[in-house]
């Protein structure tokens, strides 16, 4: 077993780093950007949960939904469905 000396002051360090203004307003906004995003897809498209389990599926079936969606959001736009 092996023990970090350097521990306690790298997380005081650590924790000191995520408590500035500047953080706190970037994971607040990041949290809001996010949940835009995954709720919009988990509420109104319904995709809830992965047909595949390993990651080179989940990840070529997440990709194949992105493009799905970018095609649907820049056909709406050619109808001005959306707003420039």
């Amino acid at each position: 077993m092996k023990v970090n000396e350097r521990w306690k002051e790298l997380k005081e360090e650590s924790h000191a780093n995520i408590q500035t203004k500047k953080e706190i307003l970037n994971r607040w906004i990041q949290s809001i950007q996010t949940e835009g995003h995954s709720g919009n897809i988990k509420e109104n498209e319904n995709f809830r949960r992965f047909n595949y389990q390993s990651t080179e599926k989940v990840y070529k079936e997440f990709l194949l939904y992105a493009i799905g969606r970018n095609i649907d959001k820049y056909h709406r736009f050619l109808h001005e469905k959306i707003r420039k």
